[in-house]
């Protein structure tokens, strides 16, 4: 009897999931720019944030700047951790004329990239491997 009990808890409990609502799973942003195509596999890499949170962002854009630019916006509300304190920024990650590298301002956009609190002063500069 208790066999049967404990599997009838443990179906109901597994059917109960709790699971976290869906997100994309990568990040992306509509452009025809042939820099931004050919490095955001790259830039997905160097930044596992972007994908794990593409759920919190809007209005994914490129900008031309000195640099050519990949823009989106994080909502207030977001499952992003508290401690980034990301909600309501403009991230941009800069992309070197070359695709040789990117780089990101923002302390909120730095944690948010690197997916961790503890980054960098200054300018992040990361690497692309193209």
């Amino acid at each position: 009897m208790r066999k049967g009990v404990l599997a009838l808890t443990l179906g109901v409990l597994a059917a109960c999931g709790g699971e976290e609502p869906k997100q994309p799973a990568e990040f992306s942003v509509s452009t025809q720019d042939e820099l931004v195509l050919t490095s955001l596999p790259s830039i997905r890499q160097a930044c596992p944030g972007l994908d794990k949170y593409a759920g919190s962002f809007q209005n994914a854009r490129v900008e031309p700047q000195f640099r050519t630019a990949i823009v989106f916006d994080i909502n207030e509300r977001n499952a992003i951790p508290a401690p980034y304190k990301a909600g309501g920024h403009s991230c941009f990650i800069e992309i070197e004329k070359d695709g040789s590298a990117i780089l990101v301002e923002k302390l909120a956009c730095k944690s948010v990239c690197l997916d961790r609190v503890d980054v960098p002063d200054g300018q992040l500069r990361i690497a692309l491997n193209q």
